[in-house]
């Protein structure tokens, strides 16, 4: 038996012209289905992220501001991360000494403030954003509310299941 008779019918069943409209038809089909429906809901389901920022040497009097529940702006709009936690301790320097070793100082005015964040969101394609910003450690990440700004780096990231 052959694929293709004289009448152009596929195994003598279907003309082979609507054979191949009929599985682009299919095709189509199931693209949306699956455009739709997702690849896999539970990996597109949001999970809390926990990220510790360091922002050092800031000065006191710019600290008056902070609190914990302040909410992280992106652009111009609050998203759903938040201060959960801060510390602030004394900034801590390298600075050489008499013999030209580098030796870590304290600095008598300068604070180091530890921000713990924590948020939702969708972790895909291999990144995760957080606040309007990629995350990772030891990667810079502005801690800016509506009420002030700073600049530090990431020091841990925490995925909560």
């Amino acid at each position: 038996m052959k694929l293709i008779d004289e009448k152009g019918k596929f195994l003598g069943l279907i003309n082979i012209i609507d054979l191949l409209v009929l599985i682009a038809v299919l095709l189509v089909i199931g693209g949306a289905v699956y455009k739709i429906k997702g690849q896999d809901n539970a990996q597109n389901a949001p999970k809390t992220v926990k990220v510790t920022v360091l922002a050092p040497a800031i000065r006191p009097e710019m600290l008056t501001n902070v609190k914990v529940g302040d909410k992280i702006v992106s652009g111009s709009s609050f998203t759903n991360v938040a201060v959960k936690d801060f510390k602030i301790q004394p900034a801590y320097m390298i600075n050489p000494d008499s013999n030209g070793q580098r030796v870590e100082a304290v600095d008598p005015y300068l604070k180091d403030v530890i921000f713990t964040l924590e948020g939702s969101t969708v972790i895909s394609a291999g990144t995760i954003n957080l606040g309007g910003q990629d995350i990772r450690s030891n990667k810079e990440y502005f801690v800016k509310t509506l009420l002030y700004e700073f600049k530090g780096q990431i020091m841990n990231v925490e995925i909560i299941e």
